[in-house]
């Protein structure tokens, strides 16, 4: 159900675009912003004020009389209002960053990575989309339990982001399996980056125990704006199970 719900939020399904819009506009950023915004409500009150009295009810409209009522009367709701919705602002932050991240690694999760990497080969980006996989993984759960696992998934992670550029994509796709999309490369600089994301990291089992050799399999395919997403994946995923047949801890690349 949390599941669903976030889905929902992310892609607007649960409450009318127009309404997050508004949430967007209103909901106070700092305390000056709701200073600011503060003084613009009361304002807009004290005109609407001006209207009724003047227009609609034909009296007469003094300063002095009818802006401080008005002003002390609309200020605890317009308060409520922006507590209202900056908790509503919050709450939709925390809801995106729910569906769109891995709460393990912290990297984008497979649907933000799709979405990603959709829109930069849609504008016509090329490059590489590299799927990697733990080796023997199932095996460091049995062996060494749960904790290791988590602890082998989070260096994972950190690897991947220290041999990535500014601008590549990373996310977790699914238990052990990580994916990387490295625009502007050429073919023979997705090999080279293959060597690297591949090598050995070394995982300590405990602190200050011994430490796991922990490799990964990586396939990759080349793709522009002409293949579909959904495609290359697949090549990749081809790839990548070739590269475990051939004896894991290297990357292969679609041909």
């Amino acid at each position: 159900k949390n599941s669903f719900l976030c889905r929902m939020i992310v892609r607007g399904e649960g409450q009318p675009a127009a309404m997050n819009r508004i949430v967007e506009i209103i909901a106070p950023r700092s305390w000056l912003d709701a200073l600011l915004k503060g003084i613009m409500f009361i304002l807009a009150v004290n005109l609407l004020d001006l209207v009724v009295t003047r227009f609609l009810q034909r009296l007469a409209y003094t300063v002095g009389t009818d802006l401080a009522p008005t002003t002390i009367t609309a200020m605890p709701f317009i308060i409520l209002a922006m507590l209202i919705m900056r908790h509503q602002r919050d709450l939709q932050e925390k809801l995106t960053l729910l569906a769109t991240t891995d709460m393990l690694t912290g990297l984008p999760n497979r649907r933000a990575f799709l979405s990603r990497t959709a829109e930069v080969t849609r504008a016509g980006q090329t490059g590489a989309l590299i799927l990697l996989d733990a080796d023997h993984f199932k095996k460091i759960n049995d062996t060494f339990g749960h904790a290791v696992g988590d602890r082998c998934l989070t260096a994972i992670a950190r690897h991947l982001q220290m041999h990535l550029r500014p601008g590549d994509l990373v996310g977790r796709f699914g238990g052990e399996e990580f994916s990387v999309f490295m625009p502007g490369l050429s073919v023979l600089q997705i090999m080279a980056v293959g060597d690297r994301l591949c090598q050995s990291i070394a995982v300590a089992e405990a602190v200050n125990g011994p430490e796991i050799a922990l490799t990964l399999s990586a396939g990759t395919v080349f793709c522009d704006a002409r293949t579909p997403l959904d495609k290359l994946l697949a090549m990749a995923d081809a790839a990548l199970y070739r590269a475990k047949a051939q004896g894991r801890a290297r990357m292969v690349m679609w041909t």
